[in-house]
């Protein structure tokens, strides 16, 4: 017979981190199936698991004998660093208010579960700039209040937990009162997770598969058409939150108020926008938003890490390969993601922001394409020890790209539109990159493909935008011919550079299209690329 739980002590936080992954995992692919609302991206599931992943992880590295407080603490960090999605930066904020609620306990009561989740639901609503009812936000309150109820009736855990569950599945019925419009992922996810710590309170079932049906039960119960018949929870249908092609997320150090004034300053650019973390020490924060302008949506170089950009709504890939794409240039982040590659801006040499970026990728097969000798360095270590975790790709290869328009070309190439022709820029409109239909790949491997590109591009990169350096170099560069001459001007350059660069190509004395792209790196100051 199974024996109920009195109290919550670390072990069995533990249990519950490890049982809501795995749980997560059996469903992973029915919660992404759920993804309409309030933004269609088809991964809320997937996001879910790597951030729970995160969470887990950490706490594996803990000592085993770590108390509730250090195991909270731990999983909260790695839930922020590991967060992917808006549903799973939300999730790592109710972690972290967990963990702050149980930081002077080594054990929780009732009383105290139901003032963690209640915090929890404070706090994911307060990190995120538009609020947006009937998602995971009104399903954490729901299950909050109804912690909050059992545990005013002195209830015991295990009840006030099946009141919490309860509550959060009954509100996520709710969610949808228009037919036709399925439930919020991720609040059917985070009904997953309170289900599993349901079972870890109560004893029942935490291991194995033969939970798999039970939980796929749950959320067919909830994702049916008779469920969608009543009024959306809260106060009516999300307002228009725009196209927001990209999805930027970032860690960002900084204090709170830091925090708050980005906050702000990315809803005038975006939507689904979130910044959760905490403001100890130096402050540690996940950043998302969705947006058509991802160099706008960042913070200064000095303040931002592990920069991560991809379209919210993926192509599929000529060549079922997955591309990470490495930049220096904020300007060239929408067009390298709506070429279908997850990228990395400023990976310099540690190898985290590129493993993110890699699983990010969903594919098994990935190739990284570098922008530097550090990032080169950076890939391959990711490439010989990144194999192993919670939904990694299973094979890791680093092209021969050097430089920034290597990678631009490499990238254009492999999405299969326009030869990989940079002049598809031109129009102003880097999602276009994503509409058209795919031109066919030859037969072989991607890495052959990036390798041709780096053979016929020649690059020279300028640490001065002064006219006449810039003109000998267009001009040397130009001496052995070429079709298209690209030049991708750094942060701070000359305003006159763009044409200083149409002119000395003008005088090559033959015909050639000239691309001037505004990068907005900080080295080199203008880096310059003929096909």
């Amino acid at each position: 017979m199974a024996t109920e739980l009195a109290e919550l002590d670390a072990p069995a936080v533990r249990r519950w981190f490890e049982h809501a992954l795995r749980s997560l995992l059996l469903v992973r692919t029915e919660v992404d199936g759920l993804n309409d609302f309030p933004v269609p991206d088809s991964d809320t599931g997937t996001n879910l698991v790597l951030t729970l992943a995160g969470a887990a992880d950490a706490v594996g590295r803990l000592d085993p004998r770590a108390d509730l407080a250090a195991l909270t603490a731990a999983a909260a960090d790695g839930a922020l660093l590991g967060a992917r999605g808006n549903s799973g930066v939300i999730v790592g904020q109710c972690l972290r208010a967990l963990a702050v609620t149980l930081a002077r306990t080594t054990v929780a009561g009732p009383h105290d579960l139901a003032r963690a989740l209640d915090a929890a639901a404070t706090d994911a609503r307060s990190a995120v700039g538009h609020p947006v009812e009937g998602t995971i936000l009104t399903v954490a309150r729901a299950a909050a209040d109804g912690a909050l109820d059992a545990a005013a009736r002195e209830a015991s855990l295990s009840a006030v937990t099946r009141s919490a569950a309860r509550a959060a599945r009954d509100a996520l019925a709710r969610t949808s009162g228009r037919v036709g419009e399925g439930v919020d992922a991720g609040a059917a996810g985070f009904v997953v997770l309170l289900t599993a710590l349901l079972d870890v309170v109560t004893g029942e079932g935490t291991t194995g598969t033969m939970r798999a049906s039970r939980f796929t039960e749950l959320l067919h119960s909830v994702d049916r058409p008779g469920a969608r018949t009543g009024p959306r929870t809260g106060d009516g249908a999300p307002a228009d939150l725009g196209a927001g092609a990209f999805e930027v997320m970032y860690v960002l150090r900084g204090d709170a108020g830091r925090a708050r004034t980005l906050r702000a300053a990315l809803e005038r650019v975006g939507h689904s926008v979130a910044v959760v973390g905490h403001g100890d020490g130096a402050g540690l924060w996940q950043v998302h938003v969705h947006t058509d302008a991802p160099a706008d949506a960042l913070a200064g170089p000095e303040e931002r890490e592990q920069v991560c950009v991809r379209q919210v709504l993926p192509t599929s890939s000529p060549t079922g390969c997955g591309v990470v794409a490495c930049t220096r240039a904020p300007g060239l982040l929408a067009p390298l993601a709506a070429a279908g590659a997850v990228v990395v801006l400023d990976p310099g040499s540690e190898p985290a922001g590129l493993l993110r970026a890699a699983t990010d990728t969903g594919r098994e097969d990935v190739l990284v394409l570098p922008c530097d000798a550090e990032s080169a360095r950076a890939a391959r270590d990711v490439a010989e020890d990144g194999h192993t975790g919670t939904l990694r790709p299973r094979r890791i290869r680093v092209a021969g790209t050097t430089d920034d328009l290597q990678v631009l070309a490499a990238a254009l190439e492999l999405h299969g539109r326009d030869d990989g022709d940079p002049r598809v820029l031109a129009d102003g409109d880097p999602q276009a990159l994503a509409d058209g239909d795919f031109q066919a790949l030859v037969d072989g491997d991607p890495q052959a493909l990036v390798d041709g590109v780096v053979s016929r591009t020649r690059t020279r990169a300028l640490t001065t935008t002064a006219e006449e350096p810039v003109r000998s170099a267009v001009e040397s560069l130009l001496s052995d011919g070429g079709e298209l001459l690209t030049a991708l001007v750094g942060d701070g350059a000359e305003p006159s550079v763009g044409a200083v660069v149409h002119a000395a190509a003008a005088r090559a004395g033959r015909e050639i299209d000239v691309v001037v792209v505004a990068g907005g790196q900080q080295v080199p100051a203008l880096l310059l690329g003929v096909e």
